[in-house]
């Protein structure tokens, strides 16, 4: 093999970029897309759960006999959809901090920003 090629194996020869690049995003990117799987599929039961309870207060409306009854059955409707979305967005908030500390702990070696070349 002629002197002035490069190989990858040779481990005193610099790494392309593409090869150097792969060992940081490819531990973050598996961490980013267990989050996003995980947001995901907790977005999807909020969802299924917010339709039910919906539906449910839909039949009570249609049961109803009495504005007083309406009145009382939005009101509980409200009140249960105030307190759900709020434990929900805590729920995402705790699944986007244990991301973002994922990714800070993936980083076994930082980089060098002296490493760039002229």
């Amino acid at each position: 093999m002629p002197a002035n090629k490069r190989t990858i194996e040779d481990s005193t020869q610099p790494r392309p970029p593409e090869l150097a690049a792969m060992g940081l995003p490819i531990a973050v990117g598996a961490a980013a897309v267990q989050a996003w799987a995980e947001m995901g599929a907790e977005a999807v039961r909020f969802v299924r759960d917010r339709l039910q309870q919906d539906i449910k207060t839909q039949q009570g409306m249609l049961a109803c006999t009495s504005l007083e009854e309406m009145r009382q059955i939005q009101s509980e409707f409200f009140a249960v959809a105030q307190e759900q979305y709020a434990a929900e967005a805590v729920k995402m908030l705790d699944l986007i901090r244990k991301v973002a500390a994922s990714g800070r702990t993936a980083s076994t070696t930082a980089r060098r920003y002296d490493d760039v070349p002229f």
